[in-house]
């Protein structure tokens, strides 16, 4: 079960929040609503939620300082927005902010963004404890929107690795594809990643492998293949560079 707080200070939407949507069926549960983010900022130190569906721009405290108050605290972020707000909303992607819903919104939007929420949590929750078993030393899951970086030519390099991950990929063919020379987008990917090309894209391979591994009743080789490794080998050892363990320790302690 996953605990979820909702923030939004708009009576007639937080009720829609609550009250619209069976959070049953989606394995969540509701553990309290706050009308700001002086209310949320103290519910999440209290009550440790799972997931955090937000509005930006509320009385007493806004999302963005609730988010750096509560900072320590390790939960998956929703944030709703209007369509004025969407640029601005990108600056919280330093906090972890998962998904951005635009307003209006549907019942539909929102369950799909609790979802990929729902994922990260899961993520997080094995990151926490591999730490504890000390089996890994350090790990990035690199999953990010497009929109979610300021160069915009970097958010068409992110979208290309999100589109072609499972494909053989040649720095050389996304600089052609992108038309900008392989020096300069190396440069911008460094600059505003703090990480190169390729490895962001190895990262969001083994991402994506992961959530294979957890869902799918694939040979080892195949999620491999899929992933775009081309020898299961290679793909085992990045795997393990990456997550501290191999497939197999991983596979035994699901």
């Amino acid at each position: 079960m996953y605990k979820l707080l909702i923030v939004e200070d708009e009576r007639l939407i937080r009720q829609r929040l609550v009250y619209g949507i069976d959070f049953t069926e989606l394995d969540c549960v509701v553990i309290g609503e706050a009308r700001d983010g002086k209310e949320g900022s103290d519910m999440i130190q209290e009550l440790s939620p799972d997931i955090v569906l937000t509005d930006i721009n509320m009385p007493v405290m806004t999302a963005f300082d609730m988010l750096e108050q509560t900072i320590s605290h390790t939960y998956s972020t929703i944030i709703l927005s209007g369509y004025n707000e969407f640029s601005n909303a990108q600056k919280a992607i330093k906090f972890g902010v998962t998904e951005f819903v635009v307003k209006p919104f549907k019942e539909s939007d929102i369950v799909e963004a609790i979802q990929r929420a729902k994922e990260q949590v899961d993520e997080q929750r094995y990151l926490k404890h591999l730490q504890k078993s000390e089996t890994m030393e350090h790990t990035a899951i690199y999953n990010l929107p497009k929109a979610a970086f300021e160069d915009p030519i970097v958010g068409e390099m992110i979208d290309y690795v999100h589109t072609h991950f499972s494909k053989k990929i040649i720095f050389g063919d996304v600089a052609k594809e992108i038309g900008y020379s392989p020096a300069l987008l190396h440069d911008k990917f460094k600059k505003e990643t703090q990480t190169t090309f390729n490895d962001y894209l190895n990262r969001y391979r083994i991402n994506q492998s992961i959530q294979m591994l957890r869902k799918e009743d694939k040979k080892l080789y195949d999620i491999a293949c899929d992933c775009g490794f081309s020898e299961y080998k290679y793909y085992n050892k990045v795997f393990k560079k990456y997550v501290g363990i191999s497939t197999k320790e991983f596979l035994d302690k699901l």
